[in-house]
């Protein structure tokens, strides 16, 4: 039996735990984005329902409602709201755009390019209903 070097154990663990850390950082940031888009998309749905039920200002409610579900998301930074159809006659289409940025967590992924692909962006469209 051949005895092994000196320091080849601790190594072998180091080389190891670098891995493992990689792969677990990039599986948290995986689900990172898959929440936010959630919320993202969670939030235009919000927004263009109470807009499609509002008596004044339909556009105003939208993006209020879209703000406020974004509102306290741990995963979003940067939210934007964009009106694209504004509704107001009953039976018009009102549109709304939701945008957000998921942060980096994984060391190094803002210089890999990683950051420009955590944008997300979800629309939602209803009818603007009345009564």
């Amino acid at each position: 039996m051949v005895p092994k070097p000196r320091g080849q154990s601790a190594v072998e663990f180091a080389l190891l735990v670098v891995v493992t850390l990689v792969l677990f950082l990039g599986m948290t940031q995986v689900g990172l984005y898959l929440y936010g888009l959630s919320v993202v998309e969670n939030a235009a749905r919000s927004g263009a329902r109470a807009g499609s039920v509002a008596q004044t200002c339909p556009a105003c409610q939208a993006a209020a409602s879209a703000r406020a579900a974004l509102s306290g998301a741990p995963a979003v930074s940067r939210p934007a709201v964009a009106i694209l159809a504004p509704g107001g006659v009953v039976g018009s289409t009102l549109r709304i755009r939701v945008t957000a940025h998921i942060p980096v967590i994984v060391p190094g992924g803002a210089l890999l390019g990683l950051s420009r692909l955590l944008d997300v962006s979800a629309e939602a469209t209803f009818r603007q209903e009345g009564w």
